[in-house]
């Protein structure tokens, strides 16, 4: 298991220890693996998506100093909306999502205050009120961060397929 742009093992790298140790009870959670099931951005799963923005929100926080534990387990559930949001491809999903998700995140698991502003809150400024907490804040410019590099690794991919597949004479 890899965040986006990152070469590291979540589950075995020592570096990666205190970050699967916070959210592994998460990741086995048969609803939030039903997340695989639902693309993000591109050929992303919801899944990987959130694992890209959990693992690097628990970073930033971590290296601020701030609560690395709500960042990390925010993160993993921001988009616990669990379904397919291509089907409706208007902004109103963008506006919507979040408060879906943390309905979702607050009927299986037992969420801080600061777990639901950053849920609640992540897509700001669509969701019109302010993050309330720092680590809100660090989730919103994360998940942005992700889901671009998400789109660009897909488009990234697709050229390159392209071109591998032409022959060369």
């Amino acid at each position: 298991m890899y965040a986006i742009g990152s070469k590291k093992n979540l589950i075995s790298n020592e570096l990666c220890k205190d970050y699967y140790e916070t959210v592994k009870d998460l990741l086995s959670h048969e609803l939030v693996l039903k997340m695989k099931d639902y693309i993000q951005h591109g050929t992303t799963t919801t899944y990987q998506h959130c694992i890209n923005v959990s693992y690097y929100n628990y970073r930033l926080c971590k290296f601020f100093g701030l609560d690395a534990r709500a960042g990390a387990r925010a993160g993993l559930l921001h988009d616990f909306f669990l379904y397919d949001w291509h089907v409706d491809r208007s902004m109103i999903h963008g506006i919507t999502h979040p408060k879906k998700a943390l309905e979702n995140a607050s009927a299986h698991f037992e969420l801080s205050e600061c777990e639901k502003d950053i849920i609640l809150k992540h897509m700001f400024p669509l969701t019109i009120k302010p993050p309330s907490y720092k680590e809100t804040a660090i989730i919103v410019i994360v998940d942005k961060y992700c889901g671009l590099a998400e789109i660009f690794s897909n488009i990234f991919n697709k050229i390159k397929n392209k071109f591998s597949k032409k022959q060369v004479f």
